[in-house]
């Protein structure tokens, strides 16, 4: 830090700064434009504006490294609504999955010409996109920018040979710099020999491989067993049940499946998505600290602060809706031990709006349907709401530090999903994404006060030690003290490794 004057726009002046890999800094931020042009000691920056952060602690903004738009809504109002939320509780950037929520964006269907570009699975008329992303993603980007108030990226879902023939030209003109894939069997997830064939395609390119693992197939087996039908044959199913009959190893099993694989591709880099039970983070330390891979784990903030049986008693059959299913207490400690030891690398959400009645036009959603459902749950809950401050505030009761917290919110995933220098720290040269956080508030949850379209937050009526009093993204103030001060801030970013 340098003791002089400095001609700038924008100076924040008394906060503590939460810098990644450094610690809590008492410095001031000189703003130009849109970036960070110096770190300096306090009282030593001049500018024509000032923002006086008296008390607070400043964190990068957060990156969210997996969130959902429009599976059972329309897309772009999800893009609007969700993006708001994002900002509003310190996610500045959010990388989204397009997968076959893109059939839900505005007159997509009045475009298919063929049906086979979409099939249907296990007769649940869920719908997978098995068509070119070519054919709408530029349009995407242009439209998510018009209505999204917070910046981000996309991953894109591998679902056929197809495709991933096709992640050269994602990457090269599009900025796609990332693939996730389930694990399972086609149509849902990929077959090994295709996991093979993307590991290799990815390493090749210096591209970034994304696992969701779970066996379909113990995951079905074990519904079946418990009584639990697909069609809604089986009654209403009480959470215990559900719970029971979603075992973790169909997570571990498959996990294990794609660790060897990368391992014998040599993977230069492996994403596992929201890692959820004990054994799977046990088998994460084990590849990257015994055999050398650096696979690195996410997990969510559900995993991280909700389990059972407490969570089946607060929230009912709303709990059995998330998928994967949240774990138990000693899954959640081993989460918080991998995020300490840094198993556990990023943390997000999985997020997604359970679908609402009716869609904006009025017209009736077809997924929707009432709680308690006779159909097989799996329809998820939001943990997009205020995902960052109930890490940081579950985090902090555990003893680790506000630094660890934010590279795991923010330094970790930018750095992994090539956004960093840009995204995830503070730092001159990088994007004046900033959060302020007073962390000596008592904060009472409530999804009235959040911007959110999901009609319940999993952590409705928490007090919580933490709160986002000011978001800024790219140097200007997006949300101060809850209300929002600019609209539609968003901007795609490319990513190139």
């Amino acid at each position: 830090m340098e003791d002089k004057l400095l001609a700038i726009d924008l100076v924040v002046v008394n906060g503590k700064l939460v810098i990644p890999k450094k610690g809590i800094v008492e410095a001031d931020i000189g703003i130009q434009g849109e970036s960070i042009a110096e770190i300096a000691t306090p009282g030593t920056i001049s500018a024509p504006s000032v923002i006086d952060a008296e008390g607070k602690h400043i964190f990068p903004g957060c990156v969210e490294p997996h969130y959902h738009y429009g599976h059972f809504n329309e897309f772009y109002s999800e893009v609007e609504s969700e993006s708001k939320n994002a900002a509003l509780t310190g996610i500045t950037t959010s990388v989204i999955l397009l997968d076959r929520n893109i059939s839900s964006m505005e007159g997509w269907n009045d475009r298919i010409d063929d049906p086979a570009l979409f099939m249907k699975i296990q007769g649940r008329g869920d719908s997978i996109f098995t068509a070119s992303y070519k054919l709408l993603f530029p349009e995407v980007i242009e439209k998510s920018e018009i209505v999204s108030a917070n910046d981000f990226a996309y991953h894109l879902f591998m679902e056929n040979m197809g495709q991933i023939e096709e992640i050269p030209f994602y990457y090269e003109e599009l900025g796609v710099s990332s693939f996730k894939f389930w694990t399972g069997s086609p149509p849902a997830g990929l077959a090994k020999d295709e996991i093979w064939v993307l590991l290799r395609k990815c390493k090749e390119l210096g591209v970034l491989p994304y696992a969701q693992c779970r066996n379909r197939e113990i995951g079905e087996r074990a519904a079946l067993e418990a009584g639990i039908s697909n069609t809604g044959d089986g009654g209403i199913p009480d959470p215990k049940t559900v719970r029971d009959a979603s075992p973790s190893f169909a997570e571990t099993l498959d996990l294990q499946a794609v660790l060897y694989l990368a391992h014998i591709a040599q993977s230069p880099e492996l994403l596992i998505a929201h890692v959820t039970y004990r054994d799977s983070v046990k088998l994460i330390r084990h590849y990257r600290k015994d055999l050398g891979l650096n696979v690195q784990g996410e997990t969510c903030a559900g995993w991280l602060s909700l389990w059972w049986p407490e969570v089946g008693d607060r929230l009912g059959h709303i709990a059995t809706g998330v998928t994967p299913q949240l774990g138990f207490k000693e899954d959640v400690d081993h989460l918080w031990d991998g995020v300490r030891d840094g198993d556990i690398t990023c943390i997000g959400t999985d997020g997604m709006v359970p679908p609402r009645e009716k869609l904006p036009d009025g017209r009736p959603n077809r997924w929707y349907r009432p709680l308690p459902t006779k159909e097989r749950p799996g329809l998820g809950f939001s943990q997009h709401d205020c995902m960052f401050p109930v890490v940081l505030h579950t985090g902090l009761e555990r003893g680790l530090s506000p630094t660890t917290i934010a590279e795991a919110c923010a330094y970790n995933p930018a750095k992994l999903l090539q956004l960093h220098p840009r995204k995830g720290d503070i730092a001159i040269g990088s994007d004046a994404d900033l959060v302020f956080m007073d962390l000596d508030t008592r904060h009472t949850v409530k999804n009235s006060e959040l911007y959110s379209a999901a009609p319940f937050c999993p952590w409705e009526g928490w007090e919580l030690s933490c709160w986002p009093t000011l978001t800024m993204i790219r140097g200007q103030v997006i949300f101060e003290n809850g209300k929002q001060v600019k609209e539609r801030a968003g901007r795609y970013q490319p990513r190139y490794p």
